[in-house]
């Protein structure tokens, strides 16, 4: 039997010839026998694996250097001008970061599901994202029943990727959850104004960003829904929403069924301020963005692309949302 498996062993080759020299020393050790040397193919063996060992750490090395190029890379096609690789980043940190930097909306969704595992850890990753106070004013609203899916899918009929998607999240402001801590208490809530709304909204962006980036951490892309606010009133009523309690955005969640280049951003100079906010080049960054835009999509779609800035003025040139400020004093938040 011991020869059946020698052969067996020796026939993978240098890594058999390995396999076959440790198991005869620990052999001669488990059976008492005073150390002899090992096998001749032995020191070939140890000669690779050191060779190999050179291999892997090049191999390394070079990956490092491709993550570090890649991040680069993608920042520059992100905000046209190129960025040095900060000396003090591990791979780790430059993989996570690359990861960031990659992030794109998605539509189009494979039909694999997500694990009800998987929701829980994402779910709880999302809810610890900072609170304002650590007041904890964001909840999470799983839409799973068909009729309601369905409800929502009628609403948004120019959206198709909304009853594609394997699931459909909606995030909320929470204003209650405070407002019961006093109310319990018989107490007064002696802060009824705009910076209470502004508070629970901020914690339930803060949520949606964690769901996002947690998700895409575990393989699975994202498109935030702000459309379901054209019908706030409607679809509060269909999530049963009390007072103090705002629908901010829907999200679709999956798995992709092919990958999407990211997007160009406006640069970074005209986001990012030293000390002061500075406007000044508005026109030239915006050109200069409009540039990148059209180059950028045309290359994408093979169809000529819209200035960006055109587009958005498009966009906004039509009345969006002017009943919102009702709906949020009607659902019991002050204004001013």
């Amino acid at each position: 039997m011991l020869a059946q498996d020698t052969k067996t062993v020796q026939g993978e080759g240098i890594f058999g010839d390995f396999c076959l020299c440790l198991a005869w020393s620990m052999g001669r050790h488990m059976l008492g026998f005073k150390e002899k040397p090992i096998p001749a193919p032995a020191a070939q063996c140890l000669l690779v694996i050191r060779q190999a060992s050179r291999r892997c750490r090049k191999a390394d090395l070079a990956l490092e250097s491709l993550m570090q190029t890649d991040l680069a890379h993608c920042l520059q096609l992100r905000f046209g001008r190129s960025f040095e690789q900060p000396a003090e980043l591990s791979p780790e940190q430059t993989a996570a970061l690359l990861r960031i930097a990659n992030h794109t909306s998605h539509r189009v969704w494979s039909d694999q599901a997500i694990s009800e595992p998987l929701l829980q850890v994402l779910t709880a990753c999302a809810l610890s994202a900072p609170s304002k106070s650590f007041l904890q004013q964001a909840d999470l609203i799983r839409v799973r029943r068909s009729d309601l899916r369905e409800k929502f899918n009628q609403l948004i009929p120019s959206m198709p990727w909304i009853a594609d998607a394997p699931e459909f999240w909606v995030v909320c402001a929470n204003g209650r959850r405070l407002r019961h801590l006093f109310a319990r208490q018989g107490q007064a809530f002696v802060n009824e104004h705009l910076d209470a709304l502004f508070n629970a909204s901020i914690d339930a962006g803060l949520v949606l960003m964690n769901l996002i980036r947690a998700a895409e951490e575990a393989g699975l892309v994202c498109c935030p829904i702000s459309v379901i606010r054209d019908q706030a009133e409607l679809v509060s009523g269909w999530l049963e929403l009390p007072q103090h309690v705002l629908p901010v955005a829907g999200l679709c969640m999956g798995y992709p069924q092919s990958p999407r280049n990211p997007v160009p951003r406006l640069p970074l100079d005209a986001s990012v301020h030293q000390d002061r906010f500075d406007d000044q080049r508005i026109d030239q960054q915006l050109a200069e963005f409009d540039k990148r835009w059209i180059e950028a999509q045309s290359a994408s779609t093979g169809k000529p692309a819209t200035a960006w800035t055109v587009d958005k003025q498009k966009q906004y040139s039509k009345t969006q949302r002017p009943d919102w400020g009702a709906f949020v004093r009607k659902q019991g938040f002050s204004t001013d």
